[in-house]
C-alpha cells in the first residue's frame, strides 16, 4: 500500500530513515521536532510504501520557496517541494518500491499543480529515468537549508507543470525559507 502518512505517523519512518542514513540523534530532533511540544511537528508530508504494514520506502516532501531574479527588479517566490529522505529498506531494494512511491509523488504533485520539484541525490542517474534531469549547483546556504548531506552540491528537478513556469536551472536564483 501506498499513502500519506497522518501526522500522528511521523515518528514512524524514524527507524527506516536510521536504516538507509545512520543514527544522527541531533538531526532526528532538529528534524521531526519534539513531540511533547503542541505544534512541535514535521513540517512537510511523507509518502510510504507498506509491506505486511511495515514502512519500506518512503519519501518526505518538504515545501521550500524558490527565489526567481528575472531583472534586478522582478524577483518572484514560488512554493515548490524538495524531496528529500527518499529511502528503501536495505531488504526491500531492487523490487520497485521506490519508483512506485515517487510515481505517487509526482502524480500528487502534478494533480495539485506544483511547477516542479527537486531532490538531491548521492547519485543523479538513479533518478534520471523518474525526469529528474535539471540539475544546478547549490550555494553552502541553499545546502545547510535543505539538509544537505556532506560532499552533495547538486540538485535534480523534474517539472511537472512546465505550462506555467520557466525552467529552473535558467532562472532560479536560490532558496530560503
Amino acid at each position: 500500500m501506498i499513502r500519506f502518512l497522518s501526522e500522528t505517523e511521523y515518528c514512524d519512518t524514524i527507524p527506516l530513515l536510521t536504516a538507509c542514513f545512520g543514527e544522527d540523534p541531533e538531526f532526528i530532533r532538529d528534524y521531526y521536532g519534539d513531540a511533547s511540544v503542541p505544534g512541535d511537528v514535521l513540517h512537510c508530508r511523507i509518502a510510504v510504501k507498506e509491506v505486511d504494514r511495515k514502512i519500506v520506502s518512503m519519501v518526505h516532501l518538504k515545501p521550500v520557496t524558490a527565489v526567481y531574479d528575472h531583472a534586478p527588479e522582478d524577483r518572484r517566490t514560488l512554493p515548490v517541494t524538495y524531496l528529500m529522505c527518499v529511502a528503501t529498506d536495505p531488504a526491500y531494494r531492487h523490487r520497485g518500491y521506490m519508483d512506485e512511491v515517487m510515481h505517487f509523488v509526482t502524480d500528487a504533485l502534478l494533480s495539485e499543480g506544483a511547477p516542479w520539484c527537486f531532490l538531491i541525490a548521492v547519485d543523479r542517474q538513479i533518478y534520471r529515468h523518474l525526469h529528474f534531469i535539471h540539475d544546478w549547483d547549490l550555494t553552502p546556504e541553499e545546502l545547510e537549508l535543505l539538509y544537505a548531506d556532506d560532499g552533495l552540491t547538486k540538485a535534480s528537478a523534474r517539472l511537472l507543470n512546465a505550462s506555467h513556469m520557466e525552467y529552473p536551472d535558467r532562472i532560479l536564483s536560490g532558496f530560503v525559507s
